[in-house]
């Protein structure tokens, strides 16, 4: 059970530093190009230092919303993926299409409710996708950390 717990917290905290990682790369290409449309050019350059505050900045902002509601999302799944896996021997799969779901179900849930998804970086198909993609990661990743039933039972990994 620690071994799941433990490979719970690493998996939602990749789910956290990825996710924001990725809402900071759609909001700074939006700002580039709004600010290169200001002037009547091109999108603006953002120094990789600046990405990089930027990006820091951003993780400490949603940190706690975003990490919260995520890794509920996560859990919810996760707990669902532990039992559907049982039935069809595809662990890993099944946990990386869990976290996928999780995370659109959650942004299509936040929507209906509060009429945003809450972070611009997954407000278009593209920033969901995103998003959704770090979920898949996220749940491949947990699968990868803890055995199945079975191969507890017999002492090994699968």
């Amino acid at each position: 059970m620690q071994r799941r717990i433990v490979a719970f917290l690493f998996a939602a905290a990749v789910m956290i530093v990825l996710g924001s990682a990725a809402h900071s790369a759609f909001v700074q290409a939006a700002w580039s190009t709004a600010a290169g449309l200001a002037d009547g050019g091109y999108p603006v350059a953002i120094s990789l230092t600046d990405r990089l505050r930027w990006a820091a900045h951003d993780l400490g902002g949603i940190f706690l919303l975003y990490g919260g509601t995520t890794s509920v999302a996560l859990l919810v799944a996760f707990l669902i993926a532990g039992w559907t896996a049982r039935f069809t021997g595809r662990r890993e799969i099944v946990f990386a299409i869990a976290g996928a779901l999780a995370i659109f179900t959650m942004f299509t849930a936040l929507r209906l409710l509060l009429g945003t998804v809450g972070i611009f970086g997954a407000r278009g198909p593209f920033g969901l996708a995103a998003q959704m993609g770090v979920g898949l990661i996220a749940g491949a990743l947990f699968a990868r950390l803890t055995p199945s039933v079975e191969a507890r039972r017999q002492g090994t990994r699968a």
